[in-house]
């Protein structure tokens, strides 16, 4: 995909190429700094070819630049890695899954721009682009100080995520000390309050995977 122009002055979007990989790297270290290894996948991921239906196949990986061609912010995106995990789910249904649901696992912007609102036009662009490709929820985690921005920015705070597989059945995922961000990204896909359950359910991401209306969680099992 082409360069994007943003609503900033000077300011554009792309994919990323591996000339980037340096510079990307070196944003995203700011990320997570105890932990070195936490993105170590992202450097061979950008000479994978860029294809569809991201900018490389399931993987979103797009960087902001000036009219210089500097580098100043990077977001990272694609299949929620939680899915292959869980005892619930089956490695076919995660395939499915995945095709659906994504999370955005980094936004990171160079220390000297930020305050300019480009971690939000990522945010934006990437919202755009799964939707495109079909996806109906996009996550991530987020910060309790991040909250209300990310609020701002269409999202809905949830103590963890519960996603529906039938009409008495869900599976959810938590993640420690930070809460979920989750947007809806088409009509199929709904938020559903379920008595029982501190946070909603996920309804309608895959075909025929529609909370029943009424159900509620009683602690081990979901009922009507």
């Amino acid at each position: 995909m082409g360069s994007t122009r943003t609503r900033l002055p000077g300011i554009t979007l792309r994919d990323a190429a591996p000339t980037d990989a340096d510079a990307v790297m070196r944003l995203l270290a700011d990320v997570n700094p105890d932990d070195p290894d936490a993105f170590e996948d992202v450097r061979p991921n950008l000479s994978l070819p860029q294809e569809g239906p991201l900018s490389h196949f399931r993987a979103l990986m797009i960087v902001a630049e000036n009219d210089e061609g500097e580098t100043l912010g990077v977001l990272i995106g694609g299949v929620p890695l939680w899915l292959f995990d869980h005892p619930g789910i089956d490695v076919p249904l995660a395939h499915l899954l995945a095709e659906r649901t994504a999370i955005v696992t980094a936004v990171a912007v160079d220390p000297g721009q930020r305050g300019r609102g480009i971690g939000a036009e990522l945010i934006r662009h990437s919202v755009r682009r799964f939707t495109r490709a079909g996806y109906g929820l996009l996550t991530l985690n987020c910060a309790p100080e991040l909250e209300r921005y990310y609020e701002g920015l269409g999202f809905s705070i949830m103590n963890g995520l519960n996603v529906a597989l039938g009409p008495l059945n869900a599976v959810g995922n938590r993640w420690g000390d930070t809460r979920v961000a989750a947007r809806l990204l088409d009509r199929y896909t709904t938020l559903v309050d379920v008595p029982g359950l501190t946070s909603p359910v996920v309804s309608g991401i895959l075909p025929n995977t529609r909370m029943q209306r009424g159900a509620y969680f009683d602690g081990e099992q979901f009922r009507a």
